[in-house]
């Protein structure tokens, strides 16, 4: 038996994101939940799930998944939020996935940076002949809930599968450690293969080929920067993060809706004077942040983009196309137009690091 490819869980200090929580949001709106009063009683309803920034203790999120089972048990709830999955709403990490040569290789990628999305499972790709396996381990014991993350995870692969190849994952079978829910007859309908319950551990298998079909959306210079940017974002991740990466952070994920000087402080418990002194340590300033995280994606977009240069200014929150020229001529002492017109690859002398702002398009 060989090992492919694995993600060891995060631990369990920390947080997570929430991609999985946007997925069972929509699951239980599909069946009428009244999700105000379902998140005002976790203390989470302030939360935007819709912001890929979002993240979530372990403890949170296994009490919101308590919350939604115990409002609807016996329903397969996991399986209908794990069908659910889309590529589009994964970020920059479902642009590289669905932008690889290969289903290895999007396994590969998803592997390398799914602390992205924090699940809660270690998870182990291995082959043995001409059958491959994916294994599943807790994390945490996480006891009656292990049904629904099990299900929720599953779907979703199986889900993904079909984006990135436009066909069914051929399954040989499934064996999982709890017994058969009364439900049972929707597995068959989502994994359409033999499931094994009261099984000593969890492992979906299939034959080894379905790992060699191409990916029917494989771009090589979308994923050559879409891989530049999770790496920059984990390597952001993993830093001791200084005050000026974490709010380069924040505007690389919210170029639409940058937080201000004031929000921010509020959010770091300061006034707006203190945190001018404490930015003016690192020898910077609230705008020249702003600027050059905004000039790098203005760039990108401008060199790896058909867009307009209306529409790129909206995206970077502008209303009016004409102040977006203003202040990227500023920034850069270019116009978009001139920089697109004499674009040759680096010429434009900024490094581009984000591309997980593009998942709308």
């Amino acid at each position: 038996m060989q090992l492919i490819a694995q993600y060891l869980a995060m631990d369990h200090r920390s947080q997570l994101g929430t991609l999985d929580i946007a997925l069972l949001v929509r699951a239980l709106e599909s069946k009428g939940a009244d999700l105000r009063a379902l998140l005002a009683q976790q203390g989470i309803a302030e939360y935007d799930w819709s912001r890929s920034e979002s993240t979530l203790s372990y403890t949170d999120k296994l009490k919101l998944f308590h919350a939604a089972v115990q409002l609807y048990p016996n329903e397969g709830l996991g399986l209908l939020a794990g069908r659910q999955m889309d590529l589009h709403q994964f970020g920059v990490l479902g642009y590289a996935i669905r932008t690889s040569p290969s289903v290895l290789d999007a396994v590969k990628t998803g592997f390398k940076y799914l602390r992205l999305n924090g699940p809660l499972f270690t998870v182990r790709l291995t082959v043995d002949g001409e059958r491959a396996a994916l294994q599943i381990e807790e994390a945490v014991d996480i006891s009656e809930l292990l049904p629904f993350c099990c299900e929720f995870f599953l779907a979703a692969v199986v889900s993904i599968y079909r984006q990135l190849t436009g066909q069914a994952m051929p399954l040989i079978q499934l064996s999982l450690p709890y017994s058969s829910p009364i439900y049972c007859h929707q597995y068959r309908s989502v994994f359409d293969c033999p499931v094994h319950f009261n099984q000593a551990s969890i492992e979906l298998i299939f034959p080894r080929s379905a790992l060699e079909l191409p990916v029917a959306q494989y771009d090589a210079v979308a994923l050559r920067h879409s891989l530049r940017s999770c790496q920059a974002i984990v390597e952001t991740l993993e830093s001791s993060q200084s005050l000026v990466q974490q709010i380069k952070s924040r505007f690389y994920q919210q170029p639409m809706t940058p937080p201000s000087l004031e929000e921010l402080a509020q959010d770091y418990g300061c006034s707006s004077r203190t945190m001018r002194r404490e930015l003016a340590k690192y020898g910077v300033t609230y705008q020249a942040i702003r600027n050059e995280v905004m000039a790098s994606l203005a760039t990108e977009l401008l060199l790896q983009t058909e867009l307009t240069v209306e529409e790129i200014g909206y995206r970077l929150g502008y209303s009016d196309v004409a102040n977006f020229r203003r202040a990227f001529r500023t920034m850069t002492k270019l116009t978009p137009s001139s920089l697109r017109s004499s674009h040759v690859q680096g010429e434009a002398g900024f490094e581009v690091t984000r591309k997980d702002f593009l998942r709308a398009t």
